[in-house]
C-alpha cells in the first residue's frame, strides 16, 4: 500500500446541486470520464480524499472492464489526463479535492507500445 492513505471524507455540501461543482454527498464528488477511444463519457462518484494515484487506479480499473479491453495488447497502457496533461499515477500525496472541485472531466486514453493513441470500433477492433 502506498503512503499516505487518507481516511475517506464523509462531509456533505450542497454546492450547486448533484453532479455539479462543489457538491459532496458523503464526501463523494462527481467526475466525468471521457473515453477517447469511443468518443463518449460516463461519470462516477469518487471520494474527495482519494490521492491522485488512487483516483487514476480506480479510473483505469473502471474503463478496463469495457468492450475491447479483452483484446488489449502487451505494452499498451491507459493514461488519465486532465486539461491534456497526464495525471501522475504515482502521486499518493495530493488529494483529489486539492486538484478538482467536482463536475470536471478527465480523459482516459489508450496508447500502444509506440506511444500512438488508439481508438476502438466495435466489430473492427483497435486501430
Amino acid at each position: 500500500m502506498h503512503a499516505p492513505v487518507y481516511p475517506p471524507s464523509r462531509r456533505n455540501v450542497k454546492g450547486k446541486g448533484a453532479m455539479k461543482k462543489d457538491h459532496r454527498t458523503n464526501g463523494e464528488m462527481w467526475i466525468n470520464i471521457m473515453r477517447s477511444w469511443g468518443g463518449f463519457s460516463r461519470g462516477a462518484y469518487f471520494n474527495e480524499n482519494l490521492s491522485i494515484g488512487e483516483f487514476v487506479d480506480q479510473v483505469v480499473r473502471d474503463v478496463s472492464t469495457e468492450e475491447g479491453f479483452q483484446y488489449f495488447q502487451e505494452g499498451w497502457y491507459i493514461e488519465v489526463q486532465s486539461h491534456r496533461k497526464a495525471l501522475d499515477p504515482d502521486d499518493y500525496v495530493m488529494m483529489l479535492k486539492e486538484r478538482f472541485s467536482g463536475a470536471e472531466r478527465v480523459t482516459a486514453k489508450v496508447f500502444n507500445e509506440y506511444g500512438q493513441a488508439m481508438t476502438y470500433t466495435f466489430g473492427q477492433g483497435w486501430h
